[in-house]
C-alpha cells in the first residue's frame, strides 16, 4: 500500500520486490494520484492498482478506498505499508485487520524525525500507535530500527533488510549519450564540472545547505549544480539561489525520467541530507564509481561508503565543511576518484538479490507469527506467491 508513485526510496524498493519475485508475488495498491509532484510511471504488467480516481480528495474517498482495500486484502497473505508514514499506513493497518491478515510497515527513515517532519501534531499518535501494533516492521538499515523499537515494537517482531538495487541493470543504464546541461562558457572551451544531487526536494534532504555551499565556492572554482528531481521544496529553493545570486549556475531539473545517465558522468554526487535510511541513489552513484560527498546522516549513508573509504562524509548541516569538500574535489579530484574506485567493490553487497531474499522471510515471519498467536499457524508459500528464502542478515 503506497499513498502515490512518488519518486521515493520506498516506491522503488516495493516495485523492484514485486518485478523481483514476478508474477502472482503481489499487487501494490495506491492510494491516489496528487497533482503537483511528478511520479513514477509503473512498470510495464506492474501489478498495480489505484483506490481511488486521479485528483480526488482523501476525505471523500477514504472509506471506499479502504473498503477496496479489504477486498484485496483478502486475496493476498499479508498487507504491507510500503512507508512509515502517511494515510496509506492507517489505510493499510485498519485494511489488515479488518481482512485478518498480518500487518507490516516498511521504515525508511528516522521514525522521530520522519513524524516531526512530514506529520501534522494531531495525527502522530495514530501513527505512533498504529507502528506499536504492526505484525512486523521492516527496517531498511539498523541505524532506523532504534525509534521504532521505542514506539514499543516488541523486538522479535522488527526485521533488518537493507536496501539494495539492480547493479548489473544500473550499470546498464547509465551507459548512454553525453551528458545535459554541461555549461560551457564559449566555442571549444572545456565544460565546467558538474556536481549532481537526486534526492526528492524536501527539507530532510538538505538541498538549501547544498546551494549554501555551492554559492561559497562557485565563484572561486567555477562549477554547475544539477538537481535531477522536485518536491514540495522546489519554489523555496529557487527563491534561494536568486538570493545567493547563483541562478545561473543551478539547473533545478525537474524529475528526470533517466537520470543515472547523468550521475554516471557527473563529476561529483552529492547527498546533503539532513536525516536518511539508506538511499537508493547513493547506492547507484557508487555502483557507478562517482566520487561521493555525502553528509553523514545515518549509519547506513556510512555503511555504503564504508566509513569514509569510498567517499567523503561531512557532518550533518556543517556548511563550511560541505564547502571546503566541494572545493577541495573540484581543485584536486583525484583523493575522491580513487575512493570512488574503491567503491566498486564494497557496494557489490548492496545487490537486490540479497535485499529480496531479506524481504521474503520477513513477510513469512509475518505470517507465520500472527497464525501462531491466532492457533492458525500456516506458511504464505502458494497463496502470496512471496518466494521462500533465508534471512540474509546486516554484514552478511
Amino acid at each position: 500500500m503506497a499513498d502515490a508513485l512518488f519518486r521515493t526510496g520506498a516506491t522503488r524498493v516495493v516495485l523492484s520486490l514485486l518485478e523481483r519475485w514476478g508474477p502472482g508475488s503481489g499487487r501494490l495498491a495506491v492510494l491516489g494520484e496528487p497533482p503537483g509532484p511528478s511520479l513514477l510511471s509503473a512498470p510495464p504488467g506492474a501489478p498495480v492498482q489505484l483506490l481511488s480516481g486521479p485528483g480526488q480528495r482523501l476525505r471523500a474517498t477514504a472509506v471506499p478506498s479502504l473498503l477496496r482495500l479489504v477486498a484485496l486484502a483478502r486475496r493476498h497473505e499479508v498487507v504491507l505499508a510500503t512507508s512509515e508514514i502517511g494515510p496509506g499506513v492507517v489505510l493499510a493497518w485498519l485494511a489488515a485487520r479488518l481482512a485478518r491478515r498480518p500487518f507490516v510497515v516498511s521504515v525508511h527513515a528516522d521514525l522521530d524525525d520522519a513524524l516531526a517532519e512530514w506529520v501534522p501534531a494531531p495525527a502522530r499518535p495514530l501513527l505512533r500507535l498504529v507502528h506499536r501494533r504492526a505484525d512486523a516492521a521492516v527496517c531498511v538499515d539498523a541505524g532506523v530500527a532504534g525509534p521504532v523499537l521505542a514506539n514499543g515494537l516488541p523486538p522479535h517482531r522488527l526485521h533488518v533488510v537493507r536496501n539494495g538495487v539492480d547493479l548489473a541493470a544500473v550499470r546498464a543504464a547509465a551507459a548512454a549519450p553525453p551528458r545535459t546541461g554541461t555549461h560551457q562558457d564559449g566555442d571549444g572551451e572545456e565544460p565546467l564540472p558538474v556536481v549532481v544531487a537526486t534526492g526528492r526536494l524536501a527539507p530532510q534532504k538538505g538541498y538549501d545547505l547544498l546551494l549554501r555551499a555551492h554559492a561559497a565556492v562557485v565563484r572561486r572554482v567555477p562549477h554547475r549544480l544539477r538537481v535531477l528531481n522536485d518536491g514540495p521544496e522546489l519554489a523555496a529553493l529557487q527563491a534561494l539561489a536568486a538570493e545567493l545570486g547563483v541562478t545561473a549556475s543551478v539547473d533545478v531539473a525537474g524529475a528526470v525520467e533517466a537520470p543515472l545517465p547523468e550521475v554516471a558522468r557527473a563529476d561529483l554526487f552529492c547527498l546533503p541530507s539532513r536525516h536518511e535510511g539508506l538511499p537508493l541513489a547513493l547506492i547507484e552513484a557508487v555502483a557507478l564509481g562517482v566520487p561521493c560527498l555525502i553528509s553523514e546522516s545515518s549509519e547506513g549513508v556510512r555503511e555504503v561508503l564504508d566509513g569514509g573509504r569510498t567517499g567523503q562524509l561531512v557532518p550533518v548541516g556543517d556548511v563550511a565543511a560541505l564547502a571546503a569538500a566541494l572545493e577541495a574535489h573540484l581543485v584536486d579530484p583525484h583523493p575522491l576518484r580513487a575512493k570512488a574506485a574503491a567503491g566498486l567493490r564494497h557496494v557489490e553487497q548492496f545487490d537486490v538479490s540479497a535485499m529480496a531474499a531479506g524481504w521474503a522471510a520477513a513477510l513469512h515471519a509475518a505470517v507465520d507469527g500472527r497464525g501462531r498467536r491466532r492457533g492458525t499457524h500456516r506458511r504464505a508459500e502458494g497463496a502470496s506467491g512471496i518466494p521462500s528464502a533465508p534471512f540474509v542478515p546486516p554484514g552478511a
